[in-house]
């Protein structure tokens, strides 16, 4: 009978040990898949949008978008469509709300010129967000060949304008080495003429710092002159009640007396008026006795009774002797 075959001693639990290699190798690949996922955002809930190129130049699949510099999503298909290409873009959708309708996209670089290429999205100010699948414009970015162009263009007129002037200094006779000597002393008069610039800036900066010390000095007083008229204000202010309570009371008091000779006056009035009929009674009286009197005089019997009485008069040292 063959004797059983066991294993060497360096081979125990081998099994054990590859399964365990396995299942870590296995976890390890499962948290690479999972960060790759979560990377890509295959865990977030995404919002397809899409918009027509006339070229798909510079476009991939898997190009981020940004708005405002953060990436929002990315491209996730494109296909030929009628006039161009049709570029869907997969964003996250908590971002969408922050695009309304009307915005824009359009292929930017990161840095400039010689950054990584980037599908921008410019959005509008105002409006109502997109919705899921809708289409927004884009803006075709202008390339080299189009940025020279416009150089060009630019340029041209410019370069026409000296060829004009060093056309007309040829006409005109001059010559060019003089001109370019003058000029030469012109520029050689430039560092004098920026030394004295620099003076004058100086000898400013020193008057300015004099005028503002005047000002200050003068703000000084006029806040001193201030706290003085404050003071006087309420000093004023402390006084006026008094006087205005006394002045009150005085024209109160005014008052009352006027009313008190408006009424004196007015039973004065009213005495004279009940007076004056009486005293016209008393003058008729006084004027019927004395008729009645020189009537009396002229009667036979009595007119010897009463003689005329002629004015006399007192010598003049008759006070003098009174006083005696």
């Amino acid at each position: 009978m063959a004797a059983k075959f066991s294993p060497p001693v360096r081979f125990s639990r081998l099994v054990l040990k590859v399964n365990a290699f396995l299942l870590t190798a296995l976890l390890l690949v499962a948290a690479f898949l999972g960060l790759v996922a979560y990377k890509q955002g295959w865990f977030v809930k995404q919002s397809p949008i899409h918009f027509v190129t006339p070229n798909a130049l510079g476009i991939n699949r898997g190009m981020p978008v940004k708005l405002y510099g953060f990436t929002i999503g990315s491209v996730s298909d494109m296909q030929l469509a009628q006039g161009g290409v049709d570029v869907r873009l997969s964003l996250m959708s908590e971002y969408l709300s922050h695009i309304p309708h009307g915005s824009r996209a359009r292929l930017a670089r990161e840095s400039g010129v010689v950054g990584a290429s980037v599908i921008e999205i410019l959005p509008a100010r105002g409006g109502v967000a997109l919705d899921p699948n809708d289409r927004i414009d884009f803006e075709p970015t202008r390339g080299i060949s189009e940025i020279i162009d416009d150089f060009r263009r630019q340029a041209v007129p410019a370069f026409n304008e000296i060829r004009q002037v060093l056309a007309q200094v040829r006409q005109s006779g001059e010559d060019v080495s003089a001109t370019l000597t003058g000029l030469r002393r012109e520029i050689d008069e430039l560092p004098r003429t920026h030394r004295a610039f620099r003076a004058l800036l100086e000898n400013a900066s020193q008057a300015t710092a004099d005028v503002h010390r005047d000002a200050a000095a003068t703000l000084q007083a006029m806040a001193r002159a201030s706290a003085s008229a404050e003071r006087a204000a309420g000093s004023v202010e402390q006084a006026v009640p008094p006087l205005s309570r006394e002045l009150v009371e005085t024209l109160q008091s005014l008052r009352e007396t006027s009313d008190q000779l408006r009424r004196t006056s007015a039973e004065a009035e009213t005495a004279l008026q009940r007076v004056g009929p009486v005293l016209e009674r008393s003058e008729s009286a006084a004027r019927e006795a004395s008729e009645v009197f020189s009537a009396a005089k002229r009667v036979w019997p009595l007119n010897g009774s009463f003689r005329e009485t002629g004015e006399t008069m007192l010598p003049i040292d008759s006070f003098d002797a009174y006083r005696k």
